[in-house]
């Protein structure tokens, strides 16, 4: 499954493409670390979620648990 994170600084967007949900969770909380704005992942669906939301999916998918799919987030 491919993922793309997009973030906004100084006006200028950036984008990274990443194959796993655990990967793209990472770039996108590095690059809100980093102070970019706007951070966002997009999956395959063309659907946008927040880190936050992407961490909580993960959480929730814990072992024994049913895989909990992200809330969509309205861009």
């Amino acid at each position: 499954m491919s993922f793309t994170v997009t973030a906004r600084h100084n006006a200028r967007d950036v984008s990274f493409q990443r194959g796993s949900m655990l990967a793209a969770l990472e770039q996108a909380l590095t690059l809100a670390s980093a102070g970019m704005e706007s951070v966002l992942v997009r999956d395959v669906s063309g659907r946008s979620h927040t880190p936050a939301e992407l961490t909580c999916a993960l959480l929730a998918s814990g072992p024994g648990r049913d895989k909990a799919a992200p809330r969509p987030h309205a861009a």
